[in-house]
């Protein structure tokens, strides 16, 4: 179950297919029973029925930490040479949250505002794949494995001292080992049922969505549930359940559990479809409890003691193919999104199944040198606390300072020249012009990362567009592309960043802004007259800010292209139109032609001069389309500085 779990969480995580409900929900509720399982078998075990804390936290330390140190520390380094500088500041402030075990809050945070003064950069780039994006899920995972087992102690011991056996001595007999095993499911139990009410109370509070989704409080419900499977099934077995009936070992006995987990089977499904239908009413409606306990069930149908002719779900739970997963599924769980993003700069849009399959198998490979080859050796190594604890305050202070820096870095990339500086300001296809001229000029410009996401010179954002969703937004309904705070206030941010960077040339893309988007009741576009007004009365307050900060510097305004993957034919030549105008009005803006660039004859490059697909999502460039488009980009650059032409394109 284990590993169909992170199957599951892998299915999601190519961007096709909508497997939350069979992803996440089951980690939690496999982790919860896997935790409980291991240590009420290994106090049963014990003479005198004590529960191994100390050796349970050392092996799972050994087992989590290094793999989890080796990809925060791949996946920064490999950032450096594949991120353009907004996403590098997401990475990085994810990178040190994961370390702390706190990726939930972390995403919770920046969801609702608290942190990331630039918004979330992959909500405004949905179908990109985010080699950090289950943070979330693992800070989650590992919040509850160090909580969960000192709380089990503690409900170990009250069934000690009040099921029969006194002051931990093992002269009890079998009814008061069955009284012991009994009241801890009571006590976990109880505390489940607390657990389960967190979320609809929250929900009837009014919380947000995204505390629903992420929020520790609300998630522990899960866990706890796959605990409480874990203790009935070890209290059965402690009543005599491996003792199998000769009445029971025949055909008679097989059927009744093959039944009950197809029905459990059917209700997560019928959970899913709910989950897909309807995000935001599953979530405030308890859904991931609900898919947790039918996991939960699951688990206990499945894990039943052994026997001759096991049901079909034991049967084929127990091949090869599942076993392995299971013994795999935490390095698959941490690699397989860093692989996947490794391969979609590799290929650009890949298609899911191939993500699946050629990225599965490579994150298996690796988890399983890494497993095998690397952990399997520290694990079996004693552990000196000296050396330990020096290696390991140096790892973590490396991968912080390195998280810390990492936006730094990749920002001095681009500024590679001494001069000119070119700062870019706008929306996201903006950072991609940066990147591109950055990141694949000749290394003539000292480039200047201004954009902010989803951000032009309206306030609101345009609509979502539908494109898959592979981060923690997993389980969160479709929600509008990122809006920073510096969306609100454009004008102080672009000052702000002139009066920084001191540009000898500003490069301006807008073109989030053509977009129809909703006002009131209603949708407006720029071929409407008030969105017209209103745009015109915008571009003048742009102008007034680049003539008084940006005194005598040429500004390239950007048109947008013909056809994107958030705006109609129809809205592009009305906005465009806007942007010719603003043009021949302000004496210091000159037209950065993208679309003549970019599109003939209403028909837009969708592949680069080699082949590979120019887009990743319709709207922004993949790296070879901006190393195609960087020759253009500079080369406009160059003439804007060189000349007082109105048209570069």
């Amino acid at each position: 179950m284990c590993g169909l779990a992170v199957f599951a969480v892998m299915l999601q995580s190519t961007g096709g297919f909508r497997a939350e409900l069979l992803g996440a929900d089951m980690v939690l509720a496999v982790g919860g029973y896997l935790t409980t399982r291991t240590l009420l078998d290994a106090a049963w075990s014990h003479p005198d029925v004590r529960m191994p804390l100390g050796a349970w936290y050392r092996d799972h330390f050994k087992q989590r930490v290094p793999l989890l140190l080796f990809t925060l520390a791949v996946t920064l380094g490999l950032a450096v040479a594949l991120s353009p500088p907004a996403q590098a500041g997401h990475l990085g402030m994810a990178a040190i949250a994961g370390l702390a075990h706190l990726g939930n809050w972390f995403d919770l945070a920046l969801r609702t505002g608290f942190v990331g003064s630039d918004g979330d950069w992959y909500a405004d780039r949905p179908g990109q794949i985010d080699p950090l994006g289950l943070l979330w899920l693992l800070g989650l995972f590992e919040q509850f494995a160090l909580v969960w087992p000192v709380l089990l102690v503690g409900i170990w011991w009250v069934a000690g001292r009040f099921g029969g056996r006194s002051g931990g001595t093992s002269d009890a007999g079998p009814s008061a080992t069955e009284r012991m095993a009994w009241l801890t499911v009571t006590l976990c139990l109880l505390l489940a049922g607390v657990a389960c009410l967190v979320g609809p109370m929250r929900a009837m509070a009014g919380a947000d969505l995204t505390e629903l989704a992420l929020g520790t409080h609300v998630r522990a419900a899960e866990w706890l549930l796959g605990a409480c499977a874990a203790a009935l099934v070890v209290a059965v077995r402690a009543r005599g359940g491996d003792e199998l009936p000769a009445d029971s070992r025949g055909t008679r006995g097989s059927w009744w559990p093959t039944v009950a987990g197809v029905i459990v089977l059917a209700a997560l499904v019928i959970n899913a479809m709910f989950a897909t239908a309807r995000p935001a009413d599953w979530l405030r409606a308890a859904g991931p409890t609900l898919a947790a306990g039918c996991v939960a069930l699951l688990l206990v149908i499945v894990d039943r003691p052994a026997q001759p002719r096991p049901g079909s779900l034991q049967w084929l739970l127990g091949q090869g193919g599942p076993v392995e997963l299971g013994r795999m599924a935490y390095p698959l769980l941490v690699l397989h999104l860093p692989v996947f993003w490794l391969l979609g700069h590799a290929v650009a849009q890949a298609r899911s199944y191939a993500l699946l399959v050629v990225g599965g198998a490579l994150a298996w490979l690796v988890g399983l040198l890494l497993q095998d080859g690397v952990v399997g050796r520290l694990r079996a190594r004693r552990w000196w606390v000296g050396r330990t604890a020096s290696t390991l305050v140096a790892a973590y202070a490396a991968i912080a300072a390195g998280g810390f820096w990492l936006p730094a870095v990749v920002d001095g990339q681009l500024r590679t020249g001494k001069a000119p500086v070119a700062l870019v300001l706008g929306g996201s296809f903006a950072g991609d012009l940066a990147s591109a001229l950055g990141g694949h000029g000749s290394g003539r410009y000292s480039v200047v990362d201004g954009s902010l996401p989803g951000c032009g010179l309206f306030s609101v954002p345009s609509p979502a567009a539908p494109h898959a969703r592979v981060t923690a937004d997993a389980q969160l309904p479709v929600s509008a592309p990122a809006r920073s705070a510096g969306c609100v206030d454009w004008e102080r941010q672009w000052r702000s960043m002139i009066d920084k960077s001191r540009p000898d040339i500003l490069v301006v893309d807008l073109s989030g802004d053509a977009a129809a988007r909703p006002d009131h009741a209603t949708v407006v576009s720029p071929c409407d007259v008030a969105y017209r007004h209103d745009y015109r009365e915008r571009l003048a307050a742009a102008a007034r800010i680049w003539a008084q900060a940006a005194p005598g510097r040429p500004v390239l305004l950007a048109d947008t292209r013909s056809v994107t993957g958030d705006t109609d034919p129809q809205s592009s030549r009305c906005y465009n139109a806007l942007i010719v105008e603003a043009v021949a009005r302000y004496p210091q803006v000159l037209l950065l032609d993208v679309d003549a660039a970019l599109c003939t004859a209403g028909q837009c490059w969708t592949r680069t001069a080699s082949g590979h697909p120019f887009y990743f999502d319709a709207v922004h460039l993949t790296p070879s389309g901006m190393h195609d488009l960087a020759p253009w980009l500079e080369s406009a650059v160059n003439r804007a500085l060189g000349s007082d032409q109105a048209v570069i394109g």
